[in-house]
């Protein structure tokens, strides 16, 4: 594989060579759900040479999470 070719999981072990970077870039939240944005970059080790970029949604639906409103309470003053 060419290392500046497209890096698959299966191919080779990612947490021996790219050096890994995530950024929580939003957050927000409605009625019914709460959204986490994460940016993830893969570089080249020791360069500042970009291989890789993804942008991940972690979503939680409120009423699927059974201790929601009770863990809310404890996190945040309304």
């Amino acid at each position: 594989m060419s290392r500046d070719a497209p890096s698959f999981f299966v191919e080779h072990d990612f947490w021996t060579d790219e050096e890994i970077e995530r950024e929580a870039v939003a957050m927000s939240g409605s009625r019914r759900t709460e959204s986490l944005w994460v940016k993830t970059r893969v570089y080249r080790p020791g360069e500042d040479r970009l291989l890789a970029t993804m942008l991940l949604n972690q979503a939680l639906i409120k009423d699927s999470y059974h201790a929601y409103a009770s863990e809310r309470a404890q996190l945040y003053i309304d």
